[in-house]
């Protein structure tokens, strides 16, 4: 397995594996999309639409694991550096002018558009911002000296190479971003997952699942940091 930088091009691949990795996954697959397997291109098209606003945002780095036999996209990672700090690339009049930055509102708007012109038949739309309307009760987590991170936004391995070690290697590329800058890394594991990320030394200091999506019987979210 090889990891490097995603490419505008890996994104429809990217997109295929998240729908499968993601496919019996709790929240964004169960809750969120309940009929994804009556529409699979639907749920695809919803992680394309999000990785290619991802790409244009500054602030987040996409990385992928190719398998080196097939050459195929087999994995992804996204970390986004949080904070209010130069280095988290915080707002300023500058960023008006940079084309990533138009570019990541234009894919926010259109992607907005086209919902309303092609809704996500896989998706239930009053699930939609389920994940969002919980922020409130978690955020505080994310204060402090926690503010400055890098933050594990997204961590997908296709179903047929799991268990190969790849999705270590993405949480690692974090890792040691986050030790270049004396800073924390933290991340929201999904139900099941969090033994794994103990093991790259991330330790649970709260929850998300509370609010709504309690009320949803989420049972995944814990909030876990690699403090410096």
């Amino acid at each position: 397995m090889t990891i490097r930088k995603a490419k505008r091009s890996d994104l429809r691949a990217m997109a295929e594996l998240s729908a499968a990795a993601f496919m019996d996954e709790e929240l964004k697959g169960v809750l969120m999309h309940p009929h994804r397997k009556e529409f699979p291109e639907d749920f695809i098209l919803h992680f394309e639409w999000r990785l290619l606003s991802y790409w244009y945002d500054s602030k987040r780095h996409l990385l992928v694991g190719v398998d080196e036999l097939s050459g195929k996209v087999v994995a992804l990672a996204v970390w986004e550096r949080q904070g209010a700090s130069s280095a988290a690339g915080s707002s300023s009049w500058g960023d008006y002018l940079n084309y990533n930055k138009i570019m990541y509102q234009a894919v926010s708007y259109s992607s907005q558009a086209s919902s309303y012109i092609w809704p996500n038949r896989a998706a239930d739309p009053t699930k939609a911002s389920v994940l969002q309307d919980s922020f409130p009760f978690f955020s505080h987590h994310w204060s402090g000296s926690r503010q400055e991170n890098w933050y594990l936004a997204m961590l997908a391995t296709h179903p047929d190479f799991q268990g190969k070690g790849i999705a270590k290697e993405l949480v690692k590329w974090g890792i040691d971003e986050a030790e270049k800058e004396n800073v924390c890394a933290s991340l929201i594991s999904s139900h099941g997952n969090e033994a794994f990320y103990a093991k790259s030394g991330f330790v649970e200091v709260g929850r998300a699942n509370v609010g709504p999506l309690k009320e949803n019987g989420i049972k995944g979210g814990a909030i876990m940091f690699r403090d410096i």
